[in-house]
């Protein structure tokens, strides 16, 4: 497990000899790693400011789109800021003064583009925001919460003439496809997501220069859910003590708060970012020894009926977004990504 925090600085640059990306290519990029239709309900995921720019060489990624970090990206050049946060929840008339007034001005004076992702990134399986749960070498785990759940479909039909392994591989390829196959009979059998079915039954037509008769039937499995936080087990018992020096090393954070029965022995361990204390009990049921979360209250706090240790809300998604940017970084090629890091709002004060 590497440790976090002050080895990675004050500022995390990562440069790559750069080229311009069209804004609709990085758009369409985010989208794939923070699927939007897995926000959600009361959440505003996508495209916060639309730019008047159409391409760019520069990105930064941070957390709060707070008007003195929206600032700092665009000193530094960005012409897309991509923030986990939103700019708003609810659509808002620009008719007062105060931060969101002022990231509007910047952002659109520059014409660029503010885009969050929010609740689309939290519950990416197996995406960044479950960093700690690898950091940590959870085995078995699991969701805490599953906010969405589908199984897919299958898809078959028949054809006299044996398809290419050109159309096959376009087909198998393709987003949301789990496998293609023909038998000997000529049936084609194919397996994928409910929601790929319409683009792949266009390129299948293409593909054949006509449209086949297609039977189609729902799967009960392999299901596919996303949401949020994790359950998991150690991979071996580990004493109280053992278990909060480890966490030192993965949680950039001067102190934590602790509630509820502290256990001698910890081997299931829960853990959700940001603002988790409204499923304490899902870990409880999931038989976690303690869950770790951000933005825990005092009734919640009474109530617990296991350990839970509150490292704040900034602490565990400032590193998910460090990592986005690493991911961001890899896959658009030849755009610079810089990440920025920001300032936990919070405090300490120690009594002398």
């Amino acid at each position: 497990m590497l440790p976090r925090g002050k080895p990675y600085g004050s500022i995390l640059c990562l440069v790559k000899w750069c080229k311009c990306m069209k804004i609709k290519d990085i758009l369409a990029f985010l989208r794939n790693l923070a699927p939007e239709a897995n926000q959600s309900s009361w959440d505003n995921c996508g495209v916060q400011i639309a730019g008047t720019i159409d391409d760019t060489t520069k990105v930064a990624v941070a957390l709060e789109p707070t008007p003195a970090m929206i600032s700092k990206c665009l000193d530094w050049g960005a012409e897309v800021v991509v923030t986990h946060h939103p700019l708003y929840m609810k659509p808002k008339a620009p008719s007062s003064e105060g931060m969101y007034m002022d990231v509007l001005r910047g952002t659109i004076k520059a014409g660029a583009w503010l885009y969050s992702a929010h609740t689309s990134l939290d519950t990416r399986p197996g995406g960044p925001a479950f960093w700690l749960g690898k950091s940590l070498q959870l085995e078995n785990a699991s969701l805490l919460e599953i906010e969405t759940g589908c199984a897919p479909m299958e898809a078959s039909f028949y054809t006299e003439d044996p398809i290419s392994r050109e159309a096959g591989d376009i087909w198998a390829n393709s987003e949301g496809v789990h496998s293609v196959s023909q038998s000997r009979t000529g049936e084609v059998r194919i397996v994928c997501d409910e929601d790929a079915w319409p683009k792949l039954a266009d390129a299948i037509e293409f593909s054949m220069g006509k449209r086949p008769v297609y039977y189609l039937r729902p799967m009960t499995a392999p299901r596919q859910e996303v949401g949020f936080g994790e359950v998991g087990t150690l991979p071996a018992p580990t004493s109280w003590d053992e278990f909060t020096t480890t966490l030192e090393g993965l949680i950039d954070r001067d102190a934590w708060a602790v509630a509820g029965p502290q256990p001698e022995t910890i081997s299931t361990v829960a853990y959700c970012g940001g603002s988790g204390s409204t499923i304490i009990s899902n870990a409880a049921r999931a038989g976690a020894d303690v869950f770790i979360t951000g933005d825990m209250k005092y009734h919640p706090a009474v109530e617990t009926p296991i350990c839970v240790i509150d490292v704040g809300h900034f602490s565990l998604e400032e590193e998910m977004m460090r990592l986005f940017a690493q991911e961001l970084d890899e896959g658009l090629d030849g755009v610079e990504v810089k990440f920025f890091k920001g300032d936990d709002p919070f405090r300490f004060h120690v009594k002398k």
